[in-house]
């Protein structure tokens, strides 16, 4: 194993996010002796008798270890803005509002090497934290500090994603995007829906949907089953458009 390379430790109970290296590494469950890892699907036990299983980490799995900053467009909402808009490997996408980089990480996964993910934010300090998670997680993305009311001089953009309190205010939209390209805005209150949905059909964009995503985890054990106490509920509306 690499040394450097991320490891996921799991069983059942825990899971552990470690880098290969010849050391131990200390738990609860005492140490494990990462030096002992060969490749991923090794068994390594630690010195409480706790055995664990070395996998690959997925994107996901690394992006719960990142620095956190604002508030984050959750998977249940990335996951449908990217199944929608058709997004793949070569992709061209702006991300608008970068806060703390998890949207700009799930495009950038998306639209791989081939791609490109281009990425404003205006608040320095969220800015140098974005950029510090895009390296942790050995992502490829061009993190501008600017603002997206203002500042976007790029064109031909398959997707771009406004997590932005006044996202009318982007004049610059229909320049941006190529024709059929899909503009996608965050907003968390329905006037903020109200006034972009005004703008939209104003400046000839076909407004495809306009969604609230809900997500209830469930809990089964044998024959009982029941809803987990703590369902994400309301976080955005996600208003999906197209230019014509």
């Amino acid at each position: 194993m690499k040394k450097g390379k991320a490891i996921l430790l799991l069983n059942k109970e825990v899971r552990y996010l470690v880098k290969a290296r010849k050391e131990i590494f200390h738990t609860k469950e005492g140490g494990i002796d990462l030096g002992k890892i060969k490749k991923f699907g090794d068994k390594v036990t630690s010195t409480s008798g706790t055995i664990f299983t070395a996998v690959e980490p997925t994107l996901f799995d690394r992006m719960k270890k990142t620095k956190r900053g604002p508030q984050i467009i959750l998977p249940k909402d990335a996951g449908l803005i990217i199944t929608e808009t058709g997004i793949g490997p070569g992709s061209k996408v702006l991300d608008a509002g970068t806060g703390t980089g998890w949207m700009a990480s799930f495009l950038a996964n998306i639209v791989g090497e081939k791609g490109r993910v281009v990425t404003y934010e205006k608040s320095k300090a969220n800015y140098k934290l974005s950029k510090e998670n895009f390296k942790f997680l050995g992502l490829k993305v061009t993190s501008k500090h600017g603002s997206a009311y203002k500042d976007i001089k790029e064109k031909n953009f398959d997707l771009m994603v406004l997590d932005l309190a006044e996202p009318w205010k982007v004049k610059t939209i229909r320049n941006n995007l190529k024709p059929g390209g899909y503009v996608v805005a965050y907003l968390p209150q329905v006037s903020q829906v109200m006034d972009f949905s005004k703008f939209l059909e104003k400046n000839n964009f076909l407004v495809d949907r306009i969604v609230e995503v809900q997500e209830r985890e469930w809990a089964v054990k044998e024959r009982i089953s029941r809803p987990k106490s703590q369902a994400i509920g309301h976080t955005a509306f996600l208003v999906f458009a197209r230019r014509l």
